[in-house]
């Protein structure tokens, strides 16, 4: 899970840091030199959805998720039954994102929707996003089967 871990937080940070540099040269070229870059929006926009998807599977990996730690308070098999439940909570989230984007994805695929520019099919991008929501599920999965000792400490 580790791997998995590292590798959806490397896309995710390559993602961000694609959007932020294609955002501040849209910004840069619009304001500065009054040029409009062809769908600079459309791969912030994308670039941006990316970087969401692979964050959220990254924290999946990392349980670095919000939370509020009331298994510290409890007994330890009653915390064992409220990790439990929290990762169930979890997977059931992360598998709703998943079909979202995987159902979005495949109706961007049958309309043909294009940026408006340079027409380019959105659904690729929409693809690798749904791909960051299937490995958070997945991700979430492998941690609610983890063994539930190393997840809760007293």
């Amino acid at each position: 899970m580790a791997a998995a871990g590292r590798f959806a937080g490397r896309a995710a940070a390559a993602a961000l840091g694609l959007a932020v540099v294609a955002g501040g040269v849209t910004a840069l070229a619009r304001y500065l030199f009054g040029y409009a870059v062809p769908d600079g929006f459309d791969l912030v926009r994308l670039t941006g959805g990316i970087a969401a998807c692979w964050g959220i599977a990254a924290a999946i990996a990392a349980d670095e998720l919000i939370r509020i730690d009331v298994a510290r308070a409890l007994p330890r098999p009653l915390a064992a039954v409220v990790a439990v439940l929290g990762g169930a909570g979890a997977l059931a989230g992360a598998v709703l994102l998943a079909r979202s984007g995987v159902l979005g994805t495949d109706l961007l695929l049958r309309s043909g929707e294009t940026t408006a520019d340079l027409q380019l099919p959105l659904w690729p991008a929409h693809l690798v996003m749904a791909a960051g929501l299937v490995v958070a599920a997945l991700l979430a999965l492998l941690r609610l089967l983890a063994p539930v000792e190393g997840d809760v400490e007293t």
